[in-house]
């Protein structure tokens, strides 16, 4: 039975780790992330300067903004050719459909029987 336990366990805390962005991401930080971040998904990548440019920002306070982002998985460094850097969105994978929502209401029936079983026993 302990298996089983940890198998779950294992599973629900690789869903925390989901690392990427989503949808409600985007709702819950702040505008002026959210704005670059936009910003680059719509032009499926761009250079620091670019990104400075269109923020009206400076490339140090833009580059604060992407790294906070690169550090939250919200956004990757890609090395394109003579080293130059561009920053994509990092998407977060589909959560997968293989652990049912019910799994604990089927879990809390599979330990009622067992000590049905062991009271039996006795």
């Amino acid at each position: 039975m302990a298996g089983l336990f940890n198998r779950l366990q294992d599973e629900l805390d690789a869903r925390d780790k989901n690392e990427g962005l989503s949808p409600i991401d985007l709702l819950d930080m702040p505008e002026s992330l959210a704005a670059i971040i936009n910003q680059i998904i719509r032009k499926n990548g761009m250079k620091l300067e670019d990104i400075a440019g269109e923020q009206g920002q400076s490339l140090k306070a833009t580059k604060k903004m992407l790294d906070e982002l690169v550090g939250k998985g919200y956004v990757r460094q890609i090395e394109v050719r003579d080293e130059e850097i561009w920053y994509k969105a990092q998407f977060g994978r589909k959560a997968d459909k293989t652990l049912s929502l019910s799994i604990w209401s089927a879990l809390d029936g599979v330990v009622e029987d067992e000590e049905k079983k062991a009271k039996s026993k006795k």
